[in-house]
C-alpha cells in the first residue's frame, strides 16, 4: 500500500485530533489546526510519484538518558539500504512511498498518518515554506 492510499482510508478528523496532540506545545492551537486542514488539503490535490524502492517505517524508539520514548519516522530506500528522514522530502514522492504494513498495523491508520504528517511539516506546512528554508541553508 501507497502513502496516498492510507491517507484516503483514513478519518482525516481522526488524523487532525492525532496531530494536534503531538503539539501540546502551539502557542495558537487553532492556527495550526486551519495549517494542517490546508497542507492536508494540498495533498490530496497532487498526484503521487510512487515508488517501490521506498517505504515509511514508523517504529517506536525507547527513551534513553538523552531522549524519551518517541516515535522514528523514516524512509528506506530498498535499492541501497540507506534510511532517511521526511522533513525536505517533496510531498508527491511522500504520498508515493510505500507504507511498513508492521508499522501500519501498530500505530493504525490515523496515528500513522498524522506521524508522516508531523515530520513532512517540521520546517513549514507548504512545500514553497519548506524549500524556501531548504534554499537558505544551501546559500549559508
Amino acid at each position: 500500500m501507497y502513502f496516498y492510499e492510507v491517507i484516503k482510508e483514513c478519518d482525516i478528523e481522526l488524523v487532525i485530533h492525532e496531530f494536534l496532540l503531538l503539539c501540546d506545545a502551539s502557542p495558537d492551537i487553532k492556527h495550526t489546526e486551519k495549517l494542517i486542514r490546508n497542507a492536508i488539503m494540498s495533498l490530496y490535490e497532487m498526484e503521487a510519484k510512487t515508488s517501490d524502492k521506498r517505504i515509511i517505517i514508523i517504529e517506536k524508539v525507547t527513551p534513553n538518558e538523552i531522549f524519551d520514548e518517541y516515535d522514528r519516522v523514516y524512509v528506506l530506500d530498498t535499492s541501497d539500504n540507506t534510511a532517511y528522514g521526511l522533513e525536505i522530502t517533496q510531498w508527491s514522492d511522500t504520498l508515493g512511498y510505500k507504507v511498513d504494513d508492521n508499522s501500519l498495523l501498530f500505530y493504525g491508520y490515523e496515528k500513522f498518518t498524522a506521524l508522516v504528517l508531523w515530520e513532512i511539516t517540521w520546517f513549514g506546512y507548504d512545500e514553497a515554506t519548506i524549500q524556501e528554508r531548504v534554499r537558505s541553508w544551501n546559500e549559508d
